[in-house]
């Protein structure tokens, strides 16, 4: 009664996302992605539940941990998806034991079976093969039948959205900005034209959240290794595969003064990446584990960056900066329109966390959902 369907990139991998939204909508089951998910399913859809996981949203968290049924398809439950093994999904475990429920895997790799977490049915295979066989077996569900946990599920989307509070006049831009402005002008544009790629770190969690992922193909990040410094070389790389689209590399100072150099390939070859570099003068997501579990202490964070406009017209390409969202307003059309590279720096604050966050060591339904909680007060479950 209480179903959800947890989509790894394994789905992409497999060209299953039309078979995945096929049974999504039949059996009526809400869906939720990983990071290196993204875009397998269309996060405007009511079943989407977003990104899940460590930063992932509150009601993908809250679903997961509730539910009696998790149908995993092509993920590999690392542990910034299950938090705390021995409290994961134990409703589903509880339903298991019960015989009306559990845990169903989709995989390729004999290898991933109960690997991290038992499972009470395993399907190995390719996951669209898979998903073809099973979808004329599944019973059509109505939104009125599975009325009580898609309400539910509204609830938490009311209570916990992925939010954040706009900038006062006067004080620096927050990083959410940039990528809701992207996000909006990328909608425009339309979806399946735009290649998005990052860095790692805070920004990469906020483009995940604030960035609304509807295509496949559409997402090149590094997921499992984390490497900072991918974002450019990525981006160079897929507008090299895909001319046609609009590359943007979100970025962050800390990541992109890793390859930051990679600019005069961009510029030597012509090709027109853009690079959308939010800079808070700090390596953020290890400043935030400093603020969130070590009392603020801050060691070896604090970025001594160059002038990164200068640094892209040296190169020969296109620089420009923001500092107030009338300004980001202005050029972002500009930044998008430009037909060679170009490198569009936003000046933002450095106080900004990325939230909803599962600390290291906690259940999935254990999260910080405000600045400096400290995983003090009543967690939601």
């Amino acid at each position: 009664t209480k179903p959800v369907l947890y989509v790894g990139q394994g789905v992409i991998a497999s060209k299953a996302f039309e078979a995945l939204e096929a049974l999504a909508t039949k059996a009526q089951i809400p869906t939720c992605t990983t990071l290196l998910g993204l875009g397998a399913f269309d996060e405007h859809s009511p079943l989407s539940l977003h990104m899940l996981g460590m930063h992932g949203s509150a009601y993908a968290n809250l679903a997961m941990q509730n539910a009696d049924l998790v149908i995993s398809l092509g993920g590999r439950f690392d542990d910034r998806i299950t938090g705390r093994v021995t409290e994961f999904v134990p409703e589903a475990r509880r339903a298991e034991r019960e015989g009306r429920g559990g845990i169903i895997h989709f995989d390729i790799r004999p290898s991933a079976m109960h690997k991290v977490v038992p499972t009470t049915v395993p399907v190995l295979g390719d996951c669209n093969t898979s998903l073809e066989r099973i979808l004329p077996l599944i019973e059509t569900v109505t939104p009125q039948k599975r009325k009580a946990w898609l309400d539910q599920i509204d609830q938490w989307k009311s209570r916990h959205p992925f939010q954040f509070e706009p900038s006062p006049p006067g004080k620096k831009l927050k990083p959410q900005t940039a990528i809701a402005l992207l996000n909006e002008e990328c909608e425009k544009i339309g979806k399946e034209k735009v290649i998005i790629t990052t860095g790692v770190g805070q920004h990469q969690m906020w483009a995940a959240q604030f960035y609304r992922w509807t295509k496949p193909y559409t997402f090149v990040t590094s997921g499992g290794l984390g490497t900072m410094g991918y974002g450019l070389p990525a981006a160079i790389g897929a507008k090299l595969g895909a001319p046609e689209k609009i590359v943007v590399d979100i970025d962050g100072d800390g990541s992109f003064s890793m390859t930051g150099m990679e600019l005069g390939t961009a510029a030597q070859f012509k090709i027109g990446v853009k690079v959308l570099l939010l800079n808070n003068e700090f390596q953020g997501m290890v400043k935030q584990w400093q603020d969130l579990f070590y009392s603020e202490r801050h060691c070896a964070t604090k970025q001594y960056n160059p002038n990164f406009v200068a640094f892209a017209e040296s190169w020969g390409v296109k620089g420009l900066r923001a500092t107030t969202e009338q300004e980001l307003r202005q050029k972002m059309k500009e930044f998008l329109e430009y037909p060679g590279p170009i490198l569009f720096e936003v000046i933002v604050c450095d106080l900004e966390h990325v939230l909803p966050m599962v600390p290291s060591g906690k259940a999935l339904h254990e999260m910080v959902f405000v600045p400096n909680q400290k995983q003090e007060g009543e967690v939601p479950s």
